[in-house]
């Protein structure tokens, strides 16, 4: 939960859920974990048996989560020492061995409210940690934590002000003139399993919709729009709509996630839907029509896959050939043009100063400047294949114009 963010698309984040159980690509599954930790070791110790390996893998990991592998590769890495190293590994080697199965593990480990979670929440290495106050006890258990969302709708309204609070990261001018924008569950998935419909109507949606809560846009991000789907089904047949002003988002990484996902998300009866298309692994050609916004960029982080700038360039002609707003967040650690990576300060690619002058393009919905003062029924929506009526769907922010404010 933070009033401000340095995440470039909202204004802040709210999260009344902390943790996640959502199938996601962003984060292994233990047993993926547990074998790229058996390979490693098979590297290591390539004259080891590897019945041996299993056999330690088995009785030291029973159980374990994708966050417990993680916490233990050090012990993990003592053990494996202990049994096979028989004089291969000289004394001390340990620390660097683990340090070197830490780099793999940071290659699958990518989703960084995950990453936060492993170093504020439970350890399974140390039994009487507590997580920090706010975290759920580990990531895997989704943890519910009420009153976060009614102080958010609490907070100062932005509509109609500049966002140049003069602090670094702060300075977004694409957001200028529009309601504070939410975004809701950056930190876990609100829809995992383990949390209740009535437990999110009562802290989302009837808050979201109160005096203060309308003040304000929501983005709710999930990598399970079949469950928002079934959610909004269950307020229909209560009588209650889902709220205008809270936006249905989902992600998509790849042309499969993005074909399995936003068949989902268009059954949200949401006025306004948007996709986090970040990062993007492939190219892809996605379905726009009754999408509003994409937000686009590359993966950073330690062994950043590729992010080649035609795929980034045809997701921008798609947006705009459908009149849904686009958004590039950053290039990532790897972009690449015609096979060449290149080369940035900025390890995340977000300096759009050392981006490509067509590409320095954060785009909002037109909506989302018309959520106040009109009433929905006047705003609609281009049809998807008219690329006039494009400056009537987006507000830009580019290079050029950048240069004025």
């Amino acid at each position: 939960m933070s009033k401000q963010t340095l995440i470039q698309w909202c204004d802040g984040s709210a999260n009344p859920t902390m943790g996640c159980t959502a199938e996601c690509e962003l984060r292994p599954t233990p047993a993926r974990a547990r074998t790229v930790i058996r390979d490693f070791f098979s590297a290591e110790f390539p004259r080891a048996n590897v019945q041996t390996i299993d056999a330690i893998m088995d009785r030291e990991t029973e159980g374990f989560e994708a966050s417990d592998f993680y916490q233990a590769r050090g012990y993990i890495t003592e053990d494996m020492m202990a049994e096979l190293g028989n004089g291969a590994v000289g004394a001390g080697a340990a620390t660097a061995v683990a340090k070197r199965l830490k780099a793999k593990l940071d290659t699958i480990y990518i989703c960084y409210a995950h990453q936060l979670h492993m170093f504020r929440g439970g350890d399974v290495t140390k039994p009487d940690k507590r997580a920090a106050k706010g975290y759920a006890p580990k990531f895997e258990q989704p943890t519910t934590f009420p009153g976060r969302m009614a102080a958010a709708a609490g907070w100062s309204d932005l509509f109609g002000k500049k966002r140049d609070q003069g602090e670094p990261g702060h300075w977004k001018p694409w957001l200028d003139g529009l309601p504070r924008l939410i975004f809701v569950s950056d930190m876990g998935d609100a829809l995992s399993k383990e949390i209740g419909f009535d437990y999110l109507e009562r802290e989302i949606i009837d808050v979201v919709g109160t005096d203060r809560g309308r003040r304000h846009l929501w983005l709710w991000l999930t990598k399970l729009p079949r469950r928002m789907a079934e959610f909004a089904e269950s307020l229909d047949a209560k009588g209650k709509a889902w709220p205008t002003n809270l936006v249905a988002m989902t992600t998509a990484t790849s042309q499969r996630t993005a074909d399995a996902r936003i068949k989902h998300l268009l059954k949200v009866p949401a006025r306004f839907r948007g996709l986090s298309v970040e990062p993007l692994w492939e190219d892809v050609r996605l379905p726009l029509e009754g999408i509003d916004l994409c937000i686009v960029g590359g993966q950073s982080g330690p062994g950043s896959k590729p992010f080649d700038l035609a795929w980034a360039r045809g997701v921008q002609k798609q947006c705009r050939q459908a009149g849904t707003a686009f958004f590039l967040k950053q290039l990532g650690a790897r972009p690449v043009v015609d096979g060449m990576q290149v080369p940035l300060k900025d390890g995340h690619g977000g300096d759009w100063d050392e981006w490509p002058a067509d590409l320095r393009v954060r785009q909002m919905p037109q909506g989302f400047s018309h959520y106040r003062g009109k009433p929905a029924e006047n705003l609609i929506r281009p049809a998807p294949d008219a690329e006039a009526a494009v400056s009537n769907k987006v507000v830009e922010i580019s290079s050029e114009a950048l240069a004025l404010v």
